[in-house]
């Protein structure tokens, strides 16, 4: 019963010993507990010093138990002293428990993935780790590998069961190659799509891990933001769908079931798809490599061709004459990619 206020079995036992008897030596004591000798010593001292007995002069002495209503009261304070300072140590213990986790929730909803190589890196190992569907928002700058490897991702998901679709800003059509690379992409069974602007750079791998840069224009791409299943990863899904519905399809240079008798040329498709996107004849020469008169004349045809006022709407006209198969039926067949790789990740 006494252990709560920190005596053993075998001081429990003298002091209750003591308590019914008048002072005893150490040999009666041990005599009546049947506790050893030296333990008896080492207990006596311990409840000598806690002030529950005191030892009477004498040869040999004795020992005599003090009033046990002041002696445990005394216990029984400091006892109650060491119990706040445990509840305090508790209360401490309990917030600095509370913040720990607070930091490991925080870092298991984001990462911070800093230096071009990190950023490379993980922007490849979000391409890898897609099994279902990659979604992403490609624009400029991208980030690339120390070792010079460049990955985008088509090259990436060629040969696996996974759907990508990708929204591309209009500027990059600009860029040399630009429409190759693109259309290479699209027939390895990516779907594409183009706004006018990119309000920021994506990746989302089966709504489970998301990129975005950790600037939002950087100049240069050596910093992103890892993003684990959370608001703000469903809150990334549901931008990149918004911005999907309203983007508008790009029309490769390949087959389409058009109407009766209605023959559409690769070239005229790609024209068609370019003026949508709200390119000038300039910029559609420089990317299909064909004069500029030649450009000119192939828009006027076509726009006579579909009876349209002006160059977005000969790319609704075009659209809703089935003049390119829809995502979905591209994405069907995922042939496999040749060309060179690049690099489309945040």
């Amino acid at each position: 019963m006494l252990e709560v206020l920190g005596l053993d079995q075998p001081a429990e036992a003298l002091y209750i010993t003591l308590v019914d008897n008048p002072p005893l030596s150490v040999a009666e004591l041990c005599r009546r507990t049947g506790i050893e000798p030296d333990a008896a010593d080492t207990a006596l001292v311990r409840l000598e010093d806690g002030g529950l007995i005191s030892r009477l002069p004498g040869n040999p002495p004795s020992y005599t138990a003090l009033p046990p209503e002041h002696a445990l009261e005394v216990l029984l304070l400091a006892r109650e002293r060491d119990i706040h300072r445990v509840r305090a140590l508790t209360e401490r213990l309990t917030e600095r428990h509370r913040e720990a986790r607070r930091g490991r929730d925080s870092t298991a909803l984001i990462e911070v993935v800093t230096g071009r190589d990190g950023v490379a890196r993980c922007g490849q190992q979000l391409f890898k780790r897609a099994e279902q569907e990659l979604r992403g928002i490609d624009a400029p700058p991208y980030a690339q590998a120390s070792d010079g490897e460049r990955v985008n991702s088509a090259t990436a998901l060629a040969g696996r069961s996974v759907r990508s679709r990708f929204i591309h800003a209009r500027d990059t059509l600009s860029s040399p190659g630009a429409v190759a690379r693109l259309e290479a992409d699209i027939m390895a069974g990516e779907e594409v799509r183009f706004l006018p602007k990119a309000p920021m750079k994506l990746i989302i791998a089966d709504d489970q891990a998301a990129l975005i840069p950790l600037l939002a224009t950087p100049q240069v791409l050596d910093a992103c933001i890892l993003v684990h299943p959370s608001a703000l990863l469903d809150a990334l899904s549901a931008l990149f769908e918004s911005l999907w519905e309203q983007a508008q399809p790009y029309m490769p240079g390949t087959p389409a079931t058009n109407r009766p008798n209605e023959i559409v040329s690769d070239e005229e498709r790609r024209i068609i798809s370019l003026l949508a996107m709200g390119m000038s004849d300039e910029a559609i020469s420089r990317q299909l490599r064909i004069s500029h008169r030649t450009v000119q004349r192939r828009v006027h045809e076509l726009l006579d061709r579909l009876g349209a006022a002006s160059r977005f709407q000969a790319g609704v006209l075009a659209a809703s004459r089935g003049w390119w198969q829809p995502d979905h039926e591209r994405a069907a067949a995922r042939p496999a990619l040749s060309g060179e790789p690049e690099l489309t990740s945040p």
